[in-house]
């Protein structure tokens, strides 16, 4: 599953790439194919390996989780997506590195922050009922 979502992840990036430049950005360039593609498929396997990262992720915070909970969580996944998408764009402009871990973080604050309010709650609950 962590590969899917890594090429799922990719897809969305240059899917955005095209929607923002259209395809005239693929045609003929100043430059030797050679060179295009040595300062293109770098960024694409940091793409890839952002949504690998962000997918084990959500996998670690849903695992354990069920009924209610889990449907919430997938749910808030999918609503996240876009701001991981935004998050790794953002991340080069601050290192590569954070291509790759901006969309994790991203994650794991809004997916983490849930899981972790909803273990206080029933850990609040067990103790108020001891």
């Amino acid at each position: 599953m962590p590969v899917l979502a890594g090429c799922g992840f990719l897809l969305l990036q240059v899917g955005l790439f095209l929607a923002r430049f259209g395809l005239s950005a693929l045609g003929p360039q100043s430059q030797h194919p050679r060179i295009w593609l040595a300062n293109v498929l770098p960024g694409l396997g940091l793409f890839w390996l952002a949504g690998v990262l962000a997918a084990l992720v959500v996998r670690r915070l849903l695992r354990g989780t069920e009924g209610l909970l889990r449907f919430g969580l997938i749910g808030l996944a999918v609503a996240v997506t876009p701001i991981a998408v935004a998050s790794s764009l953002l991340g080069g402009l601050l290192a590569l590195p954070f291509v790759a871990l901006a969309p994790a973080v991203s994650y794991l604050i809004f997916l983490g922050m849930t899981v972790l309010g909803h273990r206080l709650w029933l850990l609040s609950r067990s103790n108020a009922g001891s």
